[in-house]
């Protein structure tokens, strides 16, 4: 309904105009109060989207700023870690040229030397876990090595697996090297090839060591991951797996098999460390807890129901189908894995033929041995002579063996050999010595004597048996000085006829026709070293350990909020990289890797000889001129890192400036313009309301009329 109300002409076109100055003026007093000109998409879509991705941007480079400052103090740090290290190695170089130069009391040569063989790496490096530990909590977590004393001939193998190590370590997911090696020396201990020539350490540097007990350039020793390892302790791992032993059933599940809760299948399976008995009826559980029952069975159920109580017994066998045959499998690989599956006829319950027969006490099946995995390449290393004037205490036989010895029947060349004041061990050389008693050759006889030697706790490793260029027999301590001392003495029997002299006497001297023991013992001792030990030499080389050890604690130190880019536990570079991202999108980046500067991953060991010698000086220094050649090329790229992180660090801080300003412009108000504006408005204002009361003054005179 339209209005009533009639406004003239001139009063109409003052109000409008009074309005749209009120509307400008409202508009205005906004840009004014919020100093922005555009406010929302309304007041112009095009600048205030543009506005919002510019500001959109810079939030997000501002988000990526808090990244990159890191990044720029994790470089810092570890460029402050390089320098620190970089002192250190220079006191452990000042170290090592003071005592080259330190002649007071120099040895005129070394002692003799065991072999020595340390893994490449240290254990708790090769873990790569926080603790320094490695996981050995089944048999397939292998870490066994082989050793050999013969320069690779024959070796031994020393198992490190969960069936192993459960002896010496409570938790078998975290062994310690410590807890390794006193595995090792257990087993050592019980090997009649290695018992008492061989020990096994942890080196100050965290590697596994082993090392001979005799010294001398006849002592050699070689170790290498055994062909069934999977883990690397330090002396490496098959690079192809080793495989798995299965034991497959003779016939495959039958289509009708069905269990009750007296019939079933009863079987006891081995994975040669633990036996495990079976017993599957319709009451028994699957994985999903229910029961098998008593309706037809598949085979994949009954090899389920195994597993579940395999699991529970603890056992590493597992249970499965493949071609429709039943198949236990171990978790133990390489060629020495075990598996073997027998029949159980349990009273009161039948067994039921579910492919591997139902004969007590057997099995009808097919056995796959494990298959070894890739050679190892094994470590070796060798004892020198002493060449200080100490000597090792030798025998050697006064009459060269001949090819051959006749030791048939009871012709017998025993003799005893005592080491020190212990007592005299028998040394049986019978019929019984080679394979043909009338032909026992050299080489038998020298097996023979190292063979009870080694049977002997007071003599194993304490002393060895050779031949020497002249094929006489020789009879040596392992060790040198003049502690050492061994008496041999003929003691071949009463029959003077029968007795054979391998060159060490022979019972000759009879009464009425009877050998009495009147033979003269035959006694050699060692000598010390005619040189002297140099004490200030090695007083500097435990002063250059130490330094070794602050280099390390060094590098784990050199970290910035979480991130170290000087030490990792692992061979992994990913472990320790630094990864920087520069732009919103992540397509520009920059990945900094870290490297292991700790005194491992510098080639710095840890000295044994006590800087007694200058040869071991001077390796000592080419190590250190070596790990600074390393320092100061990483500290080269680090510092190239850094001005790349610190350069984009600037560009950024610029760039979000330039965003703000540019969204600024775009949408912020001229508060000059608009306060002139203003004023403009509210003068137009005061003349727009002067005119709609003139306009309305002929009104009032009508008005007045009327009354």
């Amino acid at each position: 309904m339209s209005s009533s109300i009639t406004l003239s002409a001139a009063t109409r076109q003052n109000l409008l105009s009074l309005q749209d100055t009120a509307g400008l003026l409202s508009t205005t007093q906004n840009r004014l109060s919020t100093g922005k000109k555009v406010n929302s998409a309304l007041d112009n879509p095009t600048n205030f989207f543009t506005s919002q991705n510019l500001t959109a941007r810079s939030s997000d480079l501002s988000n990526l700023l808090d990244g990159i400052s890191n990044g720029v103090q994790t470089i810092q740090a570890a460029n402050q870690g390089i320098t620190s290290i970089q002192k250190l190695v220079d006191s452990a170089k000042s170290t090592a040229n003071q005592a080259l130069a330190d002649k007071s009391a120099t040895s005129s040569g070394k002692a003799a030397t065991a072999a020595t063989v340390s893994g490449t790496k240290s254990f708790q490096g090769l873990a790569g876990t926080l603790d320094g530990t490695q996981d050995f909590s089944a048999l397939n977590k292998d870490g066994s090595i082989d050793i050999s004393l013969d320069g690779g001939k024959t070796a031994t193998t020393i198992r490190l697996d969960s069936a192993t190590l459960k002896g010496t370590a409570s938790d078998l997911t975290k062994v310690t090297a410590e807890q390794v090696v006193s595995a090792i020396n257990s087993q050592i201990a019980n090997s009649t090839a290695l018992k008492g020539q061989v020990a096994a350490s942890v080196a100050a540097d965290g590697r596994v060591s082993l090392s001979t007990k005799g010294t001398g350039a006849t002592q050699q020793l070689t170790v290498s991951g055994s062909s069934s390892a999977t883990l690397d302790i330090g002396f490496g791992k098959s690079a192809t797996a080793p495989g798995a032993a299965t034991f497959t059933a003779g016939a495959a599940f039958g289509g009708a098999v069905a269990f009750t809760a007296t019939a079933g299948s009863f079987l006891t399976v081995s994975d040669g460390v633990n036996s495990t008995d079976l017993s599957v009826t319709s009451t028994s559980l699957k994985s999903d807890g229910t029961a098998l029952g008593t309706g037809t069975l598949a085979a994949a159920d009954v090899a389920d129901a195994y597993n579940v109580q395999l699991k529970a017994a603890g056992s590493s066998l597992s249970a499965s189908v493949s071609g429709g045959k039943i198949v236990f499998t171990t978790q133990d690989l390489g060629t020495g894995a075990a598996v073997s599956v027998v029949n159980r006829a349990p009273t009161g319950f039948t067994d039921t033929d579910v492919g591997f027969g139902t004969t007590a006490g057997a099995a009808t099946g097919v056995f796959v041995a494990g298959t070894a995995g890739s050679a190892v390449t094994g470590l070796s290393a060798s004892g020198s002579d002493a060449t200080d004037g100490s000597a090792k205490a030798v025998i050697t036989g006064t009459t060269a063996l001949s090819a051959t010895t006749d030791l048939s029947g009871s012709k017998n060349a025993t003799f005893s050999i005592q080491l020190g004041s212990n007592k005299a061990k028998t040394i049986t050389l019978d019929s019984t010595t080679g394979a043909t008693a009338a032909t026992t050759s050299r080489q038998e006889i020298v097996d023979a004597i190292n063979r009870q030697i080694s049977a002997d706790t007071g003599l194993a490793g304490q002393v060895t048996a050779s031949l020497d260029v002249n094929n006489k027999l020789v009879v040596s301590s392992t060790a040198g000085g003049s502690t050492q001392k061994i008496t041999v003495t003929a003691t071949q029997g009463t029959t003077v006829a029968n007795n054979i002299d391998v060159g060490f006497g022979q019972q000759t001297s009879t009464v009425n026709g009877t050998a009495t023991a009147t033979t003269t013992p035959i006694v050699a001792t060692g000598k010390d070293s005619t040189g002297s030990t140099n004490a200030t030499r090695q007083g500097l080389a435990a002063q250059f350990n130490e330094l070794l050890n602050q280099i390390t604690q060094q590098a784990k130190d050199s970290s910035y909020n979480g991130i170290n880019l000087l030490f990792r536990t692992s061979d992994d570079p990913k472990e320790n990289s630094l990864h920087v991202t520069f732009n919103e999108t992540g397509s520009s980046s920059l990945d900094i890797k870290g490297v292991k500067l700790d005194s491992d991953g510098l080639g710095l060991t840890q000295v044994t000889g006590g800087f007694q010698s200058d040869d071991e000086i001077k390796g000592v220094l080419s190590s250190i001129s070596s790990a600074t050649s390393q320092l100061r090329a990483q500290a080269s790229t680090f510092g190239s890192n850094l001005s790349v992180v610190q350069n984009r660090q600037d560009f950024s801080k610029n760039l979000i400036n330039i965003l703000d300003t540019g969204s600024s412009n775009l949408t912020s108000a001229d508060l000059n313009e608009e306060a002139a504006n203003s004023q403009a408005l509210s003068t137009r204002n005061s003349l727009a309301i002067s005119a709609l009361s003139l306009a309305n003054q002929a009104q009032q005179g009508i008005l007045q009329l009327l009354r």
